[in-house]
């Protein structure tokens, strides 16, 4: 559609002056040149809007509504504007289109962060992803006598190449990279652990270095990062299974973690468990009511 194949540009003119809301003119209708993005590390592309039409479909939106949410989306960027608040307006028009199960789905980076700050149930999160692609769950945080000293190993599994030493490196901050250090280590605990594991596996919810994707396939180091292997990344796996996690609902940090603990960790679980479950773990009744109604919405989407 020629829609997509258009640059967005930022208009110069006072007649946009004069019809804009707010009666004057503000940074968004300056000069006219192609919009341009702010990464998480601070780098400036392009905006390209069949970045965000990918996303929405990839989450369960109809091409109608994809094209809805980019020209609502497209009357409010600005240049500079920053990864996070052009999320941050998709969702918002979402909400605004009653679309608020969709919006969970699409905020699944995000989500994930929010496991954090430490890893652990980053940890349980990947361990039920894995084993709704086939692997069996040994078991999560496991330790076992190495040749030299006892190693804890975050996830052991099982699959078609036998036994897997799996390493979970979370990071709860955009823009971080896992780099060549985490897949030294994570191959030279695997080399102690041999007697135990017929492979080690790098995990991780952003991306690698180059360096360390080098290192990782020089050494047989599987690596699964945000959008690593091409068409098999962390996105996809849980895309492909809907397992999105318990914080892509907005819930306080002691209620997410409360549920964690009581292994209610996807949206999955928290259909299956119910109201009442959620009341056990300590949500209040109307917050627990909230957070079964939006993972019933979001699972409509599948």
């Amino acid at each position: 559609m020629q829609f997509f194949e258009k640059k967005s540009v930022i208009l110069d003119s006072r007649a946009n002056c004069l019809f804009h809301p707010l009666g004057n003119c503000d940074k968004r209708l300056h000069h006219r040149h192609p919009v341009r993005v702010r990464k998480a590390t601070g780098e400036l592309e392009e905006f390209d809007p069949r970045k965000i039409r990918r996303s929405l479909i990839r989450a369960g939106a109809d091409a109608s509504l994809a094209n809805e949410i980019i020209s609502r989306v497209e009357s409010e960027i600005y240049d500079g504007i920053s990864t996070r608040e052009l999320l941050d307006l998709a969702l918002r028009h979402l909400r605004e289109l009653r679309r608020p199960g969709l919006g969970v789905r699409y905020d699944l980076k995000r989500a994930i962060m929010r496991l954090g700050p430490t890893g652990y149930p980053f940890e349980k999160y990947v361990a039920r992803v894995l084993a709704a692609h086939g692997y069996r769950v040994l078991g999560i945080g496991v330790v076992y006598q190495g040749r030299c000293v006892e190693q804890e190993v975050d996830i052991a599994l099982e699959g078609e190449r036998g036994r897997i030493m799996v390493e979970c490196k979370f990071h709860h901050e955009q823009g971080v990279y896992t780099d060549l250090k985490p897949a030294m280590y994570t191959y030279a605990r695997f080399l102690d652990l041999e007697d135990h594991f017929d492979g080690a596996w790098l995990f991780t919810n952003t991306r690698f270095t180059t360096a360390a994707a080098r290192y990782a396939s020089c050494v047989g180091l599987m690596l699964t990062g945000w959008d690593l292997p091409r068409g098999a990344g962390l996105r996809e796996l849980v895309d492909s299974t809907g397992l999105y996690p318990v914080t892509a609902i907005d819930i306080p940090e002691e209620g997410w973690r409360a549920l964690v603990s009581r292994g209610i960790v996807t949206l999955r679980d928290v259909i299956s468990a119910g109201v009442k479950r959620l009341k056990d773990a300590g949500l209040d009744r109307s917050t627990a009511a909230r957070v079964v109604k939006l993972a019933e919405e979001a699972a409509r989407y599948g």
